[in-house]
């Protein structure tokens, strides 16, 4: 795609977002490329910020082979988290918005100090020590197209991978001791189980996934930065809720994220 196109469907996917009805992009998707659907995603995070809705952080997505490669993608992706998108735990989502609401539980690092590229990548160890805080937290994402199963992994990657919001939940002491391959984390609605998974399908673990982020970030010129959100990937694939009600997701032993959705 040239530069004339990236922008033309950067302008469809942020009026789509914002107009927050069904969205049919995928003609318009047809052949993207996993390169230039990031670029894509990058123009649409410009848009965003030139409308004043400031940029919060990022999400991880995809993070195992069984999600990513019938996408036809070459591996785990990232899209962006706008400030207008987040909620603490608690929150009320009126009905409406999300269409298709599906959640994830997820850990979501606070960042404390800027990760620009180095001498060397960042690793599950090195990358520690840009996190301040360790939270329990929820994705919201929404399926808000007409339909998801024709959506190409590039498309996704171009629309934030379904990106709605994100939910910040209680906070982890003494984090650093966690083995987080053998975390276990689930979702419910109005208390009734809706899917669970282990800490380990998240590319093997939390500060596994933020390291491949910072890394995957400066390969495309940009780095974490002091004060960015992160949502490091989910235990399980997207929890989508059958009706409105309580939605609470939940780390075993550690603490959980709760929203209303009318």
């Amino acid at each position: 795609m040239d530069a004339r196109e990236i922008a033309a469907l950067a302008e469809k996917i942020t009026e789509g977002r914002r107009s927050r009805k069904p969205m049919d992009i995928i003609a318009a998707t047809a052949g993207l490329s996993e390169a230039d659907a990031y670029k894509v995603q990058f123009a649409v995070h410009d848009l965003y910020a030139a409308a004043g809705d400031r940029f919060a952080g990022w999400k991880i997505a995809l993070t195992l082979p069984t999600q990513y490669e019938p996408l036809k993608l070459s591996g785990p992706v990232f899209a962006g988290v706008y400030h207008s998108g987040l909620r603490q735990s608690g929150a009320v989502f009126e009905k409406g918005w999300p269409l298709k609401p599906g959640i994830e539980p997820e850990l979501v690092a606070r960042i404390s100090r800027d990760a620009p590229a180095g001498s060397s990548p960042y690793t599950a160890d090195s990358i520690r020590a840009h996190v301040g805080a360790l939270h329990c937290g929820m994705e919201l994402v929404d399926n808000r197209y007409l339909d998801v199963t024709k959506m190409t992994g590039p498309a996704r990657i171009a629309d934030n991978v379904l990106q709605a919001a994100l939910v910040v939940g209680t906070e982890i002491e003494d984090w650093q001791k966690l083995d987080f391959a053998n975390l276990k984390g689930r979702s419910t609605l109005d208390g009734k189980e809706l899917a669970s998974g282990p800490g380990s399908a998240v590319m093997g673990g939390a500060m596994i996934s933020l390291a491949w982020l910072a890394n995957a970030l400066n390969r495309h010129g940009r780095h974490l930065k002091a004060g960015d959100l992160v949502l490091t990937g989910s235990v399980h694939p997207p929890a989508f809720l059958p009706g409105p009600g309580v939605a609470r997701t939940e780390f075993e032993g550690l603490g959980s994220t709760e929203i209303t959705i009318k």
